[in-house]
């Protein structure tokens, strides 16, 4: 076997490297679920029945929007997951730091394309939402041109990271309904994905043992201030869930998360268990409308 043979088996075909990568680092089911968790809740939000082709262009567009924000991460934290995993695609020469960005190129064309489409073919709102979030996602990714002043304030750069959720949601909603994206249930809705998505930022965050680069939420801010601000996400997450009248599904949640945080707080080691919990959270949130109007608590 010649040298240039064992080079080429050695070598994956690009096709092959990027279902690697997309299977380690994007959970494309996962994905597509939330995507339609998130997109049928915003509809029963305001509606009692499912629009299904405003259904599928919803779940596309979120859940492109998710896997680009997940390529935008991988590239902002190379650096740090070059010493605290090394072990992670990028860091490992799986895949280049240039052929993420090629393929982010393309795929916020097409997200961009589609804004445009959708408003041509008569959803401008719609369209104008998706445009917005791709938008944000860019800011995000620049780490709105402030990144120190970010890194300085932990808590300020997760809530400006969590913030997309709102036209996100509004999107959701304006591809069935677009008089209905700016009314109030579905801004409350909205405020319940950014308490549970913020406080699953944190909480997964937590783990004293992690490498110093990682900069973990209790090294950085100690664990009042952890505390507090993940208590203070989920409160704003179980009202918001109260005023769309989905507050049964979700209190009982938040209670065994805010349970969890006090054990965590007391030993840390146990950080993982708070994590499973703010991540059910999360889970809970996104299916709490549809679940309320299946079994009749939404009309």
């Amino acid at each position: 076997m010649t040298e240039e043979t064992t080079t080429s088996l050695r070598v994956p075909p690009k096709s092959a490297t990027w279902f690697t990568f997309a299977r380690e680092r994007f959970q494309v089911p996962a994905v597509l679920i939330f995507g339609a968790a998130q997109s049928a809740s915003a509809q029963y939000v305001v509606s009692s029945a499912l629009d299904w082709v405003a259904l599928v262009v919803s779940i596309l567009g979120i859940s492109l929007l998710l896997v680009v924000m997940r390529m935008m991460d991988e590239l902002k934290d190379l650096d740090k997951d070059r010493i605290a995993h090394p072990y992670r695609p990028l860091p490992r020469g799986l895949i280049s730091s240039e052929e993420v960005r090629y393929g982010l190129r393309i795929l916020i064309g097409v997200l961009l394309g589609a804004a445009i489409l959708i408003g041509l073919l008569g959803n401008p709102i719609a369209g104008t939402l998706l445009g917005l979030s791709v938008g944000y996602s860019l800011l995000m990714y620049r780490e709105f041109f402030i990144p120190e002043f970010l890194d300085a304030r932990p808590f300020f750069y997760a809530a400006t990271h969590q913030v997309i959720i709102i036209p996100i949601y509004a999107f959701a909603t304006a591809t069935a309904v677009p008089e209905a994206a700016f009314t109030r249930p579905v801004l409350w809705f909205a405020m319940t994905g950014l308490g549970a998505s913020f406080a699953l930022e944190v909480c997964r965050k937590l783990d004293p043992e992690a490498h110093p680069a990682l900069m973990t939420y209790l090294t950085v801010s100690g664990p009042g201030r952890t505390a507090t601000a993940v208590a203070a996400s989920v409160l704003l997450a179980v009202y918001g869930a109260y005023k769309i009248g989905v507050f049964a599904i979700m209190g009982p949640v938040a209670l065994v998360l805010l349970a969890s945080l006090v054990l965590t707080m007391a030993r840390p080691t146990r950080f993982k268990w708070t994590a499973g919990f703010a991540g059910l959270f999360v889970l809970v949130q996104v299916f709490a409308p549809t679940i309320a109007h299946i079994v009749g608590m939404l009309s």
